[in-house]
């Protein structure tokens, strides 16, 4: 009796207490992870470049012959003798021809020396001749004369000791630029210098280079012909000494005259008048 008793008194305690929970389960939430990076980069030594488009070959023009259509040597003086040549004393300085060379020797203020070439007289030519100043500085100036018909009518092509170059036409006396002072990388900047003349004379056009350098060109209808020749001037109280060597003159075809390479400038003539002199015949 007793042990019923207690088992019901169990039973009945047993109901009271609360029924068990269950035991949850824990799901990890997602999560985005992401790769670490790796400790060292990659390098692309030799990335993929896009090929280039090859340009059209440009076809290259043949240089220009700037001094076309020379032909025979008509000239060619060694300064062995001064029978062709005006040489001797002046109150402007002296000419003579010693050694191959015909030396121009100004020792007037400002004085003023040339010497023409008895013969030839030519028109259409190539001259080269080879000018060396000894004793020149700042404007003094030397050069060749194209086309003379005596002291008071020539062109006159001019370098002076500060590397410029000028030609200009010379009529009864006056002198008018035709291309004025130029700078020229090819004039000798003072003394002592050497320097190769040239001129390409053909019809009103001429064409000057200087060692084989080309210059500009020049346009004049005025002086057709006449005798080549040479001269050196002071601009100032300095004397002035310039020898000359070594004169070519070749005949120049009149068929095939090139197009001006580039427009000479164009230059307002001033006129100038210069002083002339020349030296008195050799006895």
């Amino acid at each position: 009796m007793d042990l019923a008793i207690l088992l019901v008194a169990m039973l009945t305690l047993a109901g009271c207490l609360p029924a068990a929970q269950p035991t949850p389960t824990f799901r990890p939430s997602p999560m985005t992870i992401s790769p670490s990076p790796s400790d060292t980069a990659t390098v692309v030594w030799f990335p993929p470049t896009d090929t280039p488009t090859p340009l059209p070959t440009q076809a290259l023009s043949p240089t220009p012959d700037l001094r076309p259509g020379i032909g025979e040597l008509l000239v060619e003086d060694d300064f062995s003798t001064s029978s062709p040549w005006q040489t001797g004393k002046s109150a402007a300085g002296s000419i003579s021809i010693v050694n191959g060379e015909l030396t121009l020797a100004v020792s007037q203020t400002k004085g003023y020396l040339e010497s023409l070439r008895a013969q030839p007289t030519v028109d259409n030519y190539y001259l080269e001749v080879t000018a060396s100043p000894s004793l020149c500085r700042g404007m003094d100036a030397y050069g060749v004369l194209l086309r003379a018909s005596g002291a008071q009518d020539a062109y006159r092509l001019l370098l002076n000791c500060s590397g410029q170059v000028r030609l200009e036409r010379v009529l009864h006396g006056t002198a008018v630029p035709i291309v004025d002072w130029t700078i020229s990388g090819q004039a000798p900047p003072g003394s002592p210098g050497k320097v190769q003349i040239g001129v390409w004379a053909v019809g009103r056009q001429m064409r000057v280079f200087l060692d084989g350098v080309y210059q500009f060109d020049a346009d004049d209808p005025l002086l057709r012909s006449g005798s080549v020749g040479v001269f050196a001037r002071s601009a100032s109280d300095t004397p002035v000494t310039v020898s000359f060597s070594k004169l070519k003159v070749y005949t120049v075809g009149l068929n095939a005259p090139p197009a001006t390479p580039a427009p000479s400038p164009t230059i307002k003539p001033i006129p100038t008048r210069m002083p002339t002199a020349t030296a008195a015949p050799s006895s």
